[in-house]
């Protein structure tokens, strides 16, 4: 049973790690897709705590029933072949477009926080990218195993740090979407479906490789539900603050500012730790896709 425990809270934390990324850490993500919308965001991060626990388990359950080699075989499976086809063009191509955008960030952040040339960056990011993805799912799982932990002691810092429970500020002048009446409800749906089509690259090697279908289940609860926890507790540190943070680039270093240089310093460590480990998916999920249309497995 301890076994079976870690290896839930490994699912769970590979989950997690994979669709945590720098967005959501800076808090720039938490801002647009839920804290934007006032009280409903909060009725948003439940719909989506719900559909991030439902579409993990159906797509590792999927790839566990097929034995699927790529996330390919999944969308084949689902959709047939002709808009399965269609579907996994689009998912390589925005794979292929989030890494890029990732490494460059790297770079961007070397320059920015810890004032190193961002080709160092990159090309430190590539080496251990490299490394990590080469020892396949084993050292994805130690890597978010680290990472993740880490992420949630920072966001309970937020949280504990902002005091939610002790404002006495009203969410109701919040502006709501104008444009949109029921973006609140659209939003969640949004977030998710964009997250976990990305996921798929870590969520179907994870299903093939696991033979006890009990595990990915409760791995899927475990990881889904930590995913809508970490929403709530960033969620509530941004409001209570609101409508301060609304035009600022990175919400989270706002809100720590007057913690000193360090936390802004760990702060950095954190965003390009959570890139890393997005970085990480990605490019193994690609990896299995190519090999995939060329049979060789990597």
């Amino acid at each position: 049973m301890q076994n079976s425990w870690k290896t839930i809270l490994q699912i769970a934390f590979t989950y997690i790690g994979t669709v945590v990324g720098a967005g959501f850490a800076s808090g720039r993500e938490i801002l647009e897709f839920f804290v934007r919308f006032g009280p409903y965001g909060l009725v948003g991060i439940g719909i989506a705590s719900l559909l991030f626990v439902w579409s993990a388990i159906q797509v590792m359950l999927v790839a566990q029933r097929i034995q699927a080699k790529s996330y390919q075989e999944v969308s084949f499976y689902l959709f047939g072949k002709t808009i399965g086809t269609f579907f996994n063009t689009i998912l390589l191509l925005v794979l292929i477009g989030t890494t890029s955008v990732m490494l460059a960030f790297t770079g961007s952040l070397f320059k920015e926080s810890f004032h190193l040339p961002a080709q160092l960056g990159i090309w430190v990011s590539m080496i251990f990218i490299f490394l990590v993805t080469a020892r396949g799912m084993g050292a994805i799982h130690m890597v978010n195993s680290i990472f993740v932990p880490i992420l949630i002691g920072f966001t309970l810092l937020v949280f504990f740090y902002t005091k939610p429970w002790d404002s006495t500020a009203s969410v109701a002048g919040l502006p709501l979407d104008e444009l949109e009446a029921d973006g609140w409800l659209q939003s969640p749906i949004y977030y998710v479906s964009l997250n976990v089509a990305l996921a798929q690259a870590v969520l179907v090697p994870i299903g093939r490789e696991c033979p006890y279908r009990r595990t990915l289940i409760y791995g899927g609860l475990v990881g889904g539900l930590g995913i809508g926890l970490l929403l709530f507790l960033a969620y509530a540190s941004l409001l209570d603050n609101m409508p301060h943070v609304q035009f600022v680039d990175t919400p989270t270093i706002f809100i720590l500012s007057g913690l000193g240089k360090t936390i802004t310093f760990l702060f950095a460590l954190l965003v390009y730790a959570e890139v890393f480990s997005s970085l990480v998916a990605n490019l193994f999920g690609l990896v299995e896709q190519v090999s995939s249309y060329i049979n060789v497995h990597f």
